[in-house]
């Protein structure tokens, strides 16, 4: 058995999901595979990059703050009621960026190593996109690379297309295996209602 089946076959035994998120792709080439998904060399949008560089910023001045604690600690209390309201200011636009910049969201199937959306135009098997995925509901961007398993006219829909990622943060992988865990427990629970007006 190639190592290729031996990983779809692993691919096609994890938890899969039905889910609503905006998918942005752009086709790459095999050379770009290891490239982190956050490059600038990738069309990102820009709310996808925001968090983690509030996040440096916010590293850089925690230790600035620390010591400014020492010497003035009144100063030092201004401070970060200030950068509280700059993180809130921060958290609202980010997701004013996201709904506004996303594009229209759609039915994927998502699980931990990829999922399949519609793409509007055929893409081949074998070939490599780089993904940016986004989910207004549980509130998370995610860049990723993956391979294209296949693509199949589905009419008005487009192309289905499956993806598996070759190449995606850990961080990341655990924010969409969460999400998964998420809506596989709703689903249950959904599933084990037992209405009473049928008893």
């Amino acid at each position: 058995m190639t190592e290729e089946k031996i990983k779809d076959d692993e691919r096609r035994r994890e938890t899969r999901v039905n889910s609503t998120l905006a998918v942005i792709y752009q086709r790459i080439s095999p050379r770009q595979i290891e490239a982190d998904p956050y490059d600038v060399r990738f069309d990102l949008p820009q709310h996808f990059t925001l968090r983690d560089e509030l996040n440096q910023i916010d590293n850089v001045q925690l230790s600035q703050i620390e010591a400014l604690g020492r010497e003035n600690p009144r100063l030092s209390g201004l401070m970060q009621a200030l950068n509280l309201k700059i993180d809130i200011i921060a958290q609202a636009i980010e997701g004013s960026l996201g709904r506004m910049l996303s594009p229209v969201p759609q039915r994927v199937n998502l699980s931990p190593g990829g999922l399949s959306f519609h793409a509007a135009e055929p893409v081949i098997p074998g070939s490599y996109l780089h993904l940016a995925i986004s989910s207004q509901a549980s509130s998370y961007h995610i860049a990723a690379i993956g391979r294209v398993v296949f693509c199949e006219d589905e009419d008005l829909e487009g192309f289905r297309t499956g993806v598996a990622f070759v190449n995606i943060r850990h961080h990341d992988r655990q924010v969409l295996a969460r999400d998964i865990q998420r809506k596989t427990r709703d689903h249950e629970v959904v599933e084990n209602f037992q209405n009473p007006d049928t008893l």
